[in-house]
């Protein structure tokens, strides 16, 4: 995959230019105050104690007052939801500590306090941009944190123990075709039942040897080439999708009758999608079959832009907006360290609230 021309283009603001995918780059200052405040939220526990919401709140209002104004309309563009991605770049590094010679267990990694100094400084970060960090009730046991990393086979490097068949989830080598996060019964607003799809994911890498990139493909593009006909069709309930394997067994379900866009009074069109997971139901009218044809070619010759994570930066991606894919893994020493947010637009259904917790 290549980059797309323009997004390679810098401009003094740091922002990648004429694209759906911006950069904010901090200054040595605003990086050294950033690390220095997630420690010390860290030592006052980590995103899953008590009072983090607080502390996320005063570290976000700390760091955005040394904001210029180009940085803050950044800020307030994904904010509003007209940003497919964010990057942030000129972080700190988390640890100057050695790459360890194999992937440690994954317990290991989720209690490190590399980890957690990540996980909050992931949830500052989607602060600043009015999202808050939260954890589905059947997924990821419910923690607000997942180590994203190929402990199930399917990588180009088999594992020690190579399961005979590598499960098709975030967790594994396989590699993964354009998809917005799951679950796909509602994009915004709680529908059946069900809270809504995250509206944002954020990664960053607390080991990335092999630059491996991952990549984004916004969709206002792909829409307007459609034509208002065809996105009208796609909004119809003709579609399907199949159970996610990442949430807890026997939990998950397949859903019907759902659509691929929905319109939202605050975003727009909304996306919610899965090359390998949707399909058009097979009673569907033939323009919908179409409709939805002509999306799936689209995304499959669209030109994604691509970000190597890193230590050094976090990666926001509009999961409304956006879908995002990656290669195989070539490297099982690769490991990510995700957090789902919810924009200021969305009404999920909530368990709790410090730390957030949602019905799934």
């Amino acid at each position: 995959m290549e980059f797309l021309e323009d997004d390679i283009k810098i401009d003094i603001a740091g922002n990648l230019k004429d694209s759906e995918v911006k950069k904010i780059n901090l200054n040595q200052q605003q990086a050294n105050l950033l690390q220095r405040l997630v420690n010390d939220a860290v030592n006052s526990g980590g995103p899953q104690a008590n009072g983090t919401k607080s502390r996320v709140a005063a570290i976000a209002t700390s760091l955005k007052v040394t904001f210029n104004p180009d940085q803050v309309k950044l800020l307030n563009n994904y904010s509003d939801g007209r940003v497919s991605a964010l990057i942030f770049d000129g972080l700190c590094e988390i640890s100057n500590e050695p790459l360890p010679d194999r992937l440690p267990a994954l317990a290991s990694i989720e209690k490190s306090m590399d980890t957690l100094r990540m996980g909050i400084r992931s949830q500052v970060l989607m602060k600043l941009v009015d999202h808050k960090a939260f954890a589905y009730d059947i997924d990821n046991e419910s923690k607000i944190i997942r180590v994203v990393a190929n402990y199930k086979g399917g990588g180009d490097a088999p594992l020690e123990q190579e399961p005979e068949i590598a499960e098709l989830s975030s967790h594994s080598g396989l590699a993964l075709g354009p998809h917005t996060e799951a679950p796909y019964w509602c994009t915004v607003k709680a529908a059946k039942g069900h809270s809504p799809a995250p509206c944002s994911l954020t990664l960053s890498a607390m080991w990335n040897p092999l630059n491996e990139p991952t990549s984004i493909i916004p969709i206002p593009t792909i829409l307007d080439g459609l034509g208002v006909e065809a996105c009208l069709a796609l909004t119809s309930p003709w579609f399907q999708f199949t159970r996610s394997d990442s949430f807890v067994q026997g939990l998950g379900e397949d859903g019907r009758n759902v659509s691929v866009l929905e319109y939202d009074d605050n975003y727009g069109f909304a996306l919610k999608f899965n090359a390998y997971r949707f399909s058009v139901m097979q009673e569907a009218p033939e323009h919908v079959a179409k409709a939805f044809e002509a999306f799936c070619d689209a995304v499959a010759n669209s030109a994604p832009v691509q970000h190597v994570l890193t230590q050094k930066s976090v990666l926001i991606i509009n999961n409304v907006r956006a879908l995002h894919c990656r290669d195989v893994v070539k490297d099982n020493g690769r490991a990510l360290i995700r957090l789902f947010g919810y924009s200021k637009y969305a009404e999920p259904i909530i368990f709790s609230e410090d730390p957030l917790l949602v019905r799934g």
